[in-house]
């Protein structure tokens, strides 16, 4: 699997790109956040490719940066879907296509901690009818 340090030195690497990126950066980006490798931002349709090509152009020439848009105001990240509403930002649980919808069996071997975070995190309000 690698080095238990490698999670510890890529975030310090991403650390470091962003600072050097965010400070060379014109472009007001209202809202970033970043999950070990994945980034949301929000920013400007105009300037999403300056955005990209920074990432891009940055020190670590291996590492290739994509871009992923909205459709219709709604975008996934990791396991939340965000989607706006009357100018607020609201979210969802998101499942992808290939998700089987297997979980712990209660009597398994684990702790019970991770059985009550399941359900805990498996609560979700449904869409608005007019989102879908």
């Amino acid at each position: 699997m690698g080095s238990p340090l490698s999670p510890i030195l890529a975030d310090l690497v991403i650390q470091n790109l962003e600072c050097s990126i965010f400070k060379t950066l014109t472009i007001h980006v209202p809202f970033y956040h970043r999950y070990v490798d994945d980034i949301i931002i929000a920013a400007p349709n105009e300037h999403i490719n300056t955005i990209l090509c920074s990432f891009n152009s940055s020190i670590m020439k291996e590492s290739k940066f994509t871009v992923e848009y909205g459709d219709n105001g709604v975008i996934n990240f990791l396991d939340v879907k965000l989607f706006i509403e009357n100018g607020r930002i609201i979210f969802d649980n998101y499942r992808k296509p290939t998700n089987s919808r297997r979980y712990l069996n209660y009597f398994s071997n684990h702790p019970v901690e991770h059985k009550r975070d399941l359900v805990i995190g498996q609560y979700s309000i449904p869409f608005p009818s007019k989102i879908l």
